[in-house]
């Protein structure tokens, strides 16, 4: 049944594209297909909010454009330290990465999936993966249906920098600080008329230590109540590598074949030192470990863009695959206060393949107005493999039966989707819907069981814009969001964090659904950019972490959906200049959050409150070859259903000299206030948790960037297949 209306309403989506379609071709296709001239890519439609070379702030429809290029912290930092300074992007110290204080985000490359940010491993590869390379942060609260509805807090899209000029240019980067800090880069780019070949490949390393308290209380029969206190210091080495080469090439002047093949891996390794000082019932130990986690991302891709006859008028294809995985071991010597000493070793392996197919279809309707159709595939597997096994030597561990299972999870959707544009006088309109279905399998080889979901989701968006002057201009968006749970939160076996702390899936999780409302407010003079946002996000089946204790006091933590949720805030950017050498940004956002559990065992009901979060830097230039600049965060209170996460703030500086054209001197120092640390308040009727993460000590690095070759001050022949964040891959 569910397939029949899937296509049925496929059949009925294709025919009325082809009926707006069909009058437009007649009226529409000039005499000769020559290409039509078009602004650089990125810019489309959209307004540049600042002067310069380098805007910092680029306004469309559905979207806001950060400028990063100029972050010092980027240029030295990772992927986290980057997002940190973007209006509505939070990044805590184990990198989750959250919009407005909600965790469900999509984050992209260029517009396109990637294996390295999404699933369980994605906070580490975040924390290490290099920012060097990112051009412009897009920030995309409500997407229309051209884009997958998958994120419910939205989606980030990291623009990579793009070799526009014909020749052939390169950079190399190089940063050093203490205990063992770097990194290393190579940019290299040829292009000629036709033909473009570019790779990179760079390398990090950076060193931290992170001293963890947990405290906790457990209420036990009588009113009673049992304390513990669980101390660790980890010792952490993250270390990754990158290469990626590709080469566009033009068949002729309205056709371009891309192919694209990278690779990366990052490795954690931390070692810990924990105590933990007990009670009458559950015993005190000390313990040492190592942990080991890598991983690995193989990407594959390809495309063709072929412009047809008249404006803004083309046909593409993507064809992605990424195969990688994660794998961890983890060995462990226990000792008790009283009793033999306990040796453990767990081990986690996943392996991914995921496979991404796109055809997009965009056709002028006449003056002012536009169509887009198109249809996806996204097809995904995984295999999980967990061992966990203890003993009184390391060559007598006996496999444990808690920790050791294996499951195979696989999900395919397939998608339709169709979005029109209408610009009438000061107004713009851009309706859009998307039709998915969506068949997902879970299967547990350990015990034979299977679990299906098989469902038909419709999602349809709505963007509107009106100037009310040469400088404002007001906008309104709907978006229909959700948030599929991956394999790690479906898998009901036990994943082994710590001897106190275990994690649980649940195979019976639903997807969350969010509707989104958005009412903004621009204006922009000269250098100046002001935008004020209020937002209302309600959410069903919202899923979420739900901790208990055991009865020896260990922490699982499982997924529950919640009853519902809901935030209602509102977002203020500001940026400018207060001369020609200084010139700022500043944000902030505040909202009430409230969230209803509906009965979930283990909270208190529904709970709710205000929270707010605010970040700026300032950037001054004394002299043509002399950059300063300060920047900073500060993430507050954040509510969850059984407490609340407390954040806190994070100052970074930079200085940059230009030696000359092609040589610049950087030093940065990132966390200055040794200042970074989190934490996080349970409160259940059965028990309380405190749980405090504290990142130790400053970083200061000392770094070159070197710019070789030069290309011939022309750019290329033709920019019209560059990447569009306003269309293409991504949608509009």
């Amino acid at each position: 049944m569910v397939h029949r209306r899937f296509l049925a309403a496929s059949a009925l989506a294709i025919v009325i594209g082809m009926s707006f379609s069909a009058p437009a071709a007649a009226q529409s296709a000039p005499a000769a297909s020559q290409p039509q001239p078009t602004r650089p890519a990125g810019e489309r439609g959209q307004t540049v909010t600042v002067t310069g070379s380098r805007p910092q702030v680029i306004d469309a429809p559905d979207r806001l454009s950060f400028n990063v290029a100029n972050d010092l912290g980027a240029q030295t930092g990772s992927l986290a330290d980057a997002l940190r300074n973007v209006p509505g992007v939070e990044v805590d110290l184990e990198g989750r990465v959250s919009l407005r204080g909600d965790p469900g985000v999509t984050i992209l490359v260029d517009g396109r999936p990637s294996g390295q940010l999404r699933g369980e491993g994605r906070g580490d590869a975040l924390l290490a993966m290099p920012a060097n390379n990112i051009e412009r942060v897009e920030v995309i609260t409500n997407p229309s249906a051209a884009m997958s509805p998958e994120g419910s807090g939205g989606v980030i899209n990291l623009v990579t920098k793009k070799q526009r000029q014909a020749g052939t240019t390169g950079t190399i980067r190089a940063n050093a600080g203490l205990e063992g800090r770097g990194s290393a880069s190579l940019n290299l780019a040829r292009t000629r008329p036709g033909l473009t070949v570019s790779g990179e490949a760079s390398y990090r390393r950076f060193t931290n230590e992170i001293i963890v308290t947990q405290d906790r209380e457990r209420f036990v029969t009588g009113g009673a109540s049992l304390l513990s206190r669980q101390e660790q210091l980890h010792d952490n080495v993250a270390q990754g590598g990158n290469g990626r080469f590709g080469v566009e090439y033009d068949l002729d002047k309205t056709n371009r074949l891309t192919g694209e093949i990278s690779y990366r891996r990052n490795q954690l390794e931390s070692d810990r030192d924990e105590r933990f000082i007990g009670n009458a019932v559950e015993p005190g130990f000390t313990r040492l470990s190592d942990q080991e986690m890598s991983q690995r991302i193989l990407g594959l891709r390809s495309s063709w863009r072929k412009t047809l006859p008249g404006k803004e008028h083309s046909f593409s294809v993507d064809l992605q695959h990424d195969r990688g995985g994660m794998n961890r071991l983890l060995d462990g010597r226990i000792t008790p206060a009283a009793g033999a000493v306990l040796f453990e070793r767990i081990e986690n392996d996943i392996d991914r393949n995921e496979t991404r197919l796109k055809a997009d279809y965009k056709k002028p309707l006449g003056e002012n107005r536009s169509l887009n159709l198109g249809y996806e595939f996204e097809g995904s597997n995984a295999d999980f493999g967990f061992v966990g096994a203890r003993g009184t030597a390391l060559n007598a561990l006996v496999p444990q039966a808690n920790l050791t299972n294996a499951f195979d999870f696989s999900q395919d959707v397939h998608a339709l989707y169709g979005t029109a544009q209408f610009n009438s006088g000061k107004w713009e309109f851009q309706p859009g819907l998307r039709l998915e279905q969506v068949g997902l399998d879970l299967f547990q080889r350990t015990d034979n069981a299977r679990y299906e979901q098989d469902y038909f989701r419709v999602y349809p968006t709505l963007h509107v814009g009106r100037a009310l002057s040469e400088r404002t201009k007001l906008r309104a968006s709907y978006s229909r969001r959700i948030q599929r749970p991956g394999p790690f939160e479906l898998n009901p076996y036990i994943f082994y964090a710590d001897a106190r702390n275990i994690q649980r899936g649940n195979p019976n999780l639903k997807p969350e659904v969010t509707d989104a409302f958005e009412t903004s407010l621009q204006y922009r003079k000269d250098a100046t950019f002001l935008s004020l946002t209020g937002f209302y996000r309600r959410s069903r089946d919202m899923f979420t972490e739900i901790l208990q204790t055991l009865p020896d006091g260990v922490l699982l933590t499982t997924r529950a959906n919640l009853g519902r949720g809901s935030r209602l805030g509102a977002d203020a950017i500001i940026n400018g200049r207060l001369s020609k050498t200084l010139n700022y940004q500043l944000s902030g956002t505040v909202q009430r959050m409230e969230l209803d559990p509906r009965g979930i065992a283990g909270t208190f009901g529904k709970v709710s409150g205000v929270v707010a979060s605010v970040r700026g830097s300032v950037n001054f230039q004394p002299s043509p070859k002399d950059f300063l600049q300060i920047s900073g965060n500060y993430q507050g209170k954040q509510l969850i259903p059984q407490g609340y996460r407390l954040g806190g703030g994070i100052v970074n500086v930079g200085y940059r000299r230009k030696i000359n054209d092609q040589l610049s001197l950087l030093v940065t120092g990132q966390n200055i206030l040794d200042s970074a640390q989190q934490e996080i308040v349970i409160r259940t009727p059965s028990f309380r948790d405190r749980l405090k993460f504290k990142v130790r000590g400053r970083a200061v690095l000392l770094g070159l960037a070197y710019n070789f070759g030069q290309g011939n001050g022309r750019k290329r022949q033709d920019d019209r297949f560059d990447f569009d964040p306003s269309a293409g891959s991504v949608g509009q």
